[in-house]
């Protein structure tokens, strides 16, 4: 592949030259000019061998998002089931159950501790290869429980292993990932969530049908499949490239990026581009304090990184979806359906059309961009939320006779906002922190996102179990409230990051006001091959 062409004839052109131009030469694109150039000049192909080989690859990675999403929406449906209830004396709501879901959250938050460590010294392999193996621990010991003792030693395990696997997974797939396909590739990395979760609902709604313990114990059981293809697969995947940099292996870093994102070819452009912009901005020494926590924060750039950082984290699993993820059959009797086995049904199909929108979601990001979708969304939200909760209102007095279609209109709305969630926040959850990150600091700060979506978890599993118990679908007003605040503080705040590189994102947040920044606009003209170039 040869080089980019000079574009000296290009800059050159006069005001009135650029006004004498076909106005469908001229476009104004949003993100930095030089990497759209590169992307324009050298366009890879999605179905190529070296590409097919590289979705392989990048399975592996998502594969712990289906884990993630198993294991998150497995105990949802369990806590339903009557035999699950009477063998170890549990009821569906309640202190005692809110317990038993939020020591998953409390392991997930002292594992991320040891997320950049292991991710920084290690490699980014080595962690999803550890999150696996305690994954799998853990689901033999949920699968033999005999009491409660059991179900909190494994669900603390359980989340300390998903959040060292979901950590190092998604910094994996960002870092190999060619940056032109970084959100659409990342995006559908979160989406495996819903196989993961669509497993286990179906799972759980067929087990059901089954009497005594085996109803729970083989979805249980199920928990094991993930882990063990992931260990497999991170022993034939390469490491990421900007890791091997970073440890001033630039010859393997090279070869992994012209093999993946240049077609073979060393002097690909984006290749080149790629390698000046790591090894300018890569900081070995910083990367290989792997304790040192400060430097998330020790600067203004890093400090408005982990702003944006702190906001997907929070808003993301105080939006209302964590009600819907550990305690949506309960959703279900607020609307007056009561039959078990109905309930778990829902509880399945919601799955399928949540895993629907994460789709749409990921193949929309970068036609959208990250602050438009959040900000829009947020309010798209807040009005379904407030469909639920006006529909459940009809059902809480007992002796009150409500039609069915009522019922049918809740169910319809919740489906909806677990739809729109999907569609907004799913792909970009782990797409826009580690994307915000520094190089130096990613694998730290996917660490410090884990335990801040696990604070706002700790209060949607127990605090959760203990509102709905007590005030119903009163509860639900919270999180309308939220939702438009969350609007405002996106569309205020927000920071784009489409339309550039890892590595140019630093301009963005070193800029007075990195909002406005983001979303300048290079204009740029359109060559007879369909090459953009910078006027």
């Amino acid at each position: 592949m040869s080089a980019l062409a000079p574009v000296s004839s290009v800059n050159s052109i006069t005001k009135q030259d650029e006004k004498n131009l076909d106005s469908s030469e001229i476009k104004d694109v949003q993100g930095n000019s030089a990497f759209i150039e590169t992307v324009t000049a050298a366009p890879l192909s999605p179905w190529s061998k070296t590409s097919l080989q590289l979705y392989a690859i990048l399975l592996v990675a998502a594969l712990n998002a289906t884990a993630s999403g198993f294991d998150g929406s497995i105990f949802s449906s369990i806590n339903a089931m009557d035999q699950y209830k009477k063998y170890f004396h549990h009821k569906e709501t309640g202190s005692s159950t809110g317990i038993i879901f939020m020591i998953y959250t409390i392991g997930n938050m002292v594992g991320s501790l040891f997320t950049g460590p292991i991710c920084d010294h290690f490699g980014r392999r080595a962690g999803m290869g550890v999150g696996s193996i305690l994954i799998g621990a853990a689901a033999i010991v949920l699968t033999a429980a005999k009491n409660d003792s059991y179900l909190l030693g494994g669900r603390f395990l359980l989340g300390f292993g998903i959040s060292i696997g979901t950590s190092s997974a998604p910094t994996y797939a960002l870092e190999l990932a060619p940056p032109q396909w970084r959100a659409r590739i990342v995006g559908f990395y979160n989406t495996f969530f819903y196989t993961g979760s669509i497993l286990s609902t179906g799972v759980a709604y067929a087990s059901n049908k089954a009497s005594g313990e085996l109803a729970f114990r083989l979805p249980l059981g199920l928990q094991l499949m993930p882990p063990a293809c992931i260990l497999v697969g991170v022993m034939f995947i390469p490491e990421s490239p900007r890791w091997l940099t970073a440890r001033g292996k630039k010859d393997q870093a090279q070869a992994i990026l012209a093999k993946y994102h240049g077609g073979g070819d060393l002097n690909h452009p984006l290749v080149q581009l790629e390698i000046k912009e790591f090894e300018e901005s890569i900081q070995v020494k910083e990367a290989q304090s792997v304790w040192n926590y400060y430097d998330l924060v020790n600067t203004r750039n890093q400090r408005w990184r982990m702003l944006m950082n702190a906001f997907m984290s929070f808003f993301a699993q105080l939006s209302g979806n964590s009600v819907l993820t550990y305690y949506l059959p309960t959703m279900y009797t607020k609307l007056g359906i009561v039959s078990t086995d109905r309930r778990l049904l829902l509880t399945f199909a919601n799955s399928i059309v949540s895993c629907t929108g994460a789709v749409a979601g990921s193949a929309t990001n970068d036609k959208i961009g990250r602050r438009t979708k959040l900000w829009i969304g947020s309010i798209v939200l807040s009005c379904l939320f407030a469909g639920v909760t006006g529909f459940s209102s009809q059902f809480g007095d007992k002796n009150k006779v409500v039609s069915q279609a009522l019922s049918n209109g809740g169910v319809a709305f919740i489906f909806l906002f677990g739809c729109a969630y999907s569609f907004i926040y799913t792909p970009l959850t782990a797409t826009y922190c580690a994307e915000v990150l520094a190089n130096h600091t990613r694998a730290k700060g996917m660490g410090v996102h884990v335990i801040m979506s696990n604070c706002a978890n700790l209060y949607n599993t127990y605090v959760t179990a203990i509102a709905l118990d007590s005030i119903g679908w009163k509860y639900y007003l919270l999180f309308v409230a939220l939702n438009l605040f969350y609007a405002f503080m996106w569309f205020t705040f927000g920071v784009e990051t489409r339309g550039r590189t890892l590595e140019e994102l630093d301009a963005v947040f070193d800029a007075k006001w990195p909002p406005k920044a983001a979303l300048s606009k290079s204009t740029m003209l359109r060559r007879e091959d369909g090459q953009l170039e910078g006027l």
